[in-house]
């Protein structure tokens, strides 16, 4: 049996992928539009996350 291990940053993107995949958001977007805007969301998730971090580390 293959185990494979994920990286930190591939288990956060594959958590914020799923909250953004409703199913309002696949109504609303075409699929390019879709692909745009879920981009656009994980960025914008992992950069809250990093500041999240660092506020931690400075308290």
């Amino acid at each position: 049996m293959k185990i494979q291990h994920k990286s930190g940053i591939r288990l956060l993107l594959e958590r914020y992928k799923a909250l953004f995949r409703t199913e309002e958001n696949r109504n609303y977007y075409g699929e390019e539009d879709h692909r745009k805007a879920e981009r656009k969301f994980l960025k914008y998730a992992l950069e809250q996350r990093r500041i999240e971090i660092q506020e931690k580390l400075f308290e």
